[in-house]
């Protein structure tokens, strides 16, 4: 394992480094657009994906790391798309945020009712993350829930389907990668851009970025982790591709380190990254967004789709969005 920016990168990386030249970038090209995406996950859900007893009657987790992200949001004048998972509504602290976020001008996308993952549920709860948590969301804020992302990114065809019954717009869970491709009944170059998944429908698939050839996605979590080589080597990578960035941030990527005695092993201390103080980690994420926008058009990830539609050479005749009560 890789930690800090100035580490030096491990013989994987060096390979990948080396062929980085065969790709030649356009400098007169019109810089495509990238959108801030910020995953809700507090730490009630990170414990639960692990299996981990979570004991705590508080988040922590989302509370520092929500509350650094707006501030951080604000710094540097973004909107970004916040997945939240509806069942935080319920929790008055978390609620609060999360209406302060709304206030702020962001977008509100669903990550689910309650984090379940859904190639693990019947069609009636799939039916229940994506219909419910976008109904709660939407009444309990009083906004328009656009967007979704499944949790784990663990997404198949049904779940698209029932995502464009239910009225939303987009979503944003799948790599183009043989395993979503056969997952989805697509193809691995079809998932490499924004594409309507569902004949028929409305709905876009929002594709995560290429990570290939490196097994791990390059976001800000993963750099934190790893080291901020990978960053860099894969924005520069898949910035050679010309397609649009979702730039997916993590509640930890922010947030203040549990103490030892509320991780149960090392383990829990990786994946809450709890080794670094939040305040190395918002310098190493604003160096990341520096990046992308020295790159690429920020815009909210509406505005994005909205301009994909808008180019799209040919338009096939679409069903609209369901009721989103289906």
């Amino acid at each position: 394992m890789v930690e800090g920016d100035g580490a030096h990168p491990t013989n994987f990386s060096r390979f990948i480094m080396k062929h980085e030249g065969r790709h030649q970038f356009d400098s007169a090209r019109r810089a495509p657009p990238a959108s801030v995406h910020i995953d809700l996950d507090g730490g009630v859900e990170i414990f639960e994906g692990h299996g981990w007893r979570y004991a705590s009657g508080r988040d922590p987790i989302f509370d520092t790391g929500l509350r650094g992200f707006l501030s951080f949001l604000a710094e540097h004048r973004i909107r970004a798309t916040l997945f939240v998972v509806a069942r935080s509504l319920h929790n008055p602290e978390k609620r609060g945020l999360i209406e302060a976020a709304v206030e702020q001008g962001h977008e509100i996308a669903s990550h689910s009712l309650t984090h379940r993952y859904l190639t693990s549920l019947d069609t009636a709860g799939k039916h229940e993350e994506i219909g419910a948590s976008r109904r709660l969301l939407e009444q309990e804020l009083g906004i328009t829930v656009r967007g979704f992302r499944a949790p784990g990114y663990r997404i198949d065809y049904e779940s698209l389907e029932i995502l464009a019954a239910h009225g939303y717009e987009y979503d944003s869970s799948a790599f183009p990668t043989a395993r979503y491709a056969t997952a989805l009944h697509s193809t691995v170059e079809r998932l490499r851009a924004p594409h309507h998944p569902v004949a028929g429908q409305a709905l876009v698939e929002w594709p995560m970025p290429d990570h290939r050839p490196f097994p791990l996605p390059f976001n800000p979590s993963y750099a934190l982790l790893l080291g901020g080589w990978l960053f860099r080597a894969g924005l520069d990578r898949f910035r050679r591709t010309g397609r649009p960035l979702t730039l997916l941030y993590h509640l930890i990527d922010l947030a203040a380190p549990l103490p030892a005695g509320e991780l149960p092993g090392v383990a829990a201390r990786v994946f809450t990254l709890s080794m670094m103080s939040a305040e190395r980690k918002r310098a190493r994420c604003g160096a990341m967004l520096d990046r992308v926008r020295q790159q690429y058009r920020l815009m909210t990830t509406l505005e994005a789709v909205e301009e994909w539609r808008a180019a799209e050479p040919h338009r096939p005749a679409l069903q609209p969005a369901g009721s989103g009560h289906a």
